[in-house]
């Protein structure tokens, strides 16, 4: 992620802190993994158990399911 946005989601956050994460706050990792997992799915491949845990608490916490 680049310095200057960076610094402006720093800024937002301080000036928002009610401001709910949403998506655009998963780490590079999680949005990785993320990605990993549904598109095994829809290959209709296996997925780990703990992986898919993973992935639904991941989503929970970021608002995408209910």
């Amino acid at each position: 992620m680049s310095t200057t946005l960076k610094a402006r989601m720093m800024r937002l956050e301080s000036r928002y802190p009610d401001l709910k994460p949403g998506p655009e706050r998963m780490t590079d990792e999680e949005l990785e993994g993320m990605i990993g997992v549904l598109r095994q799915l829809e290959a209709r491949e296996a997925v780990d158990p703990t992986r898919m845990e993973w992935a639904t608490a991941v989503m929970h916490r970021e608002e995408m399911l209910s």
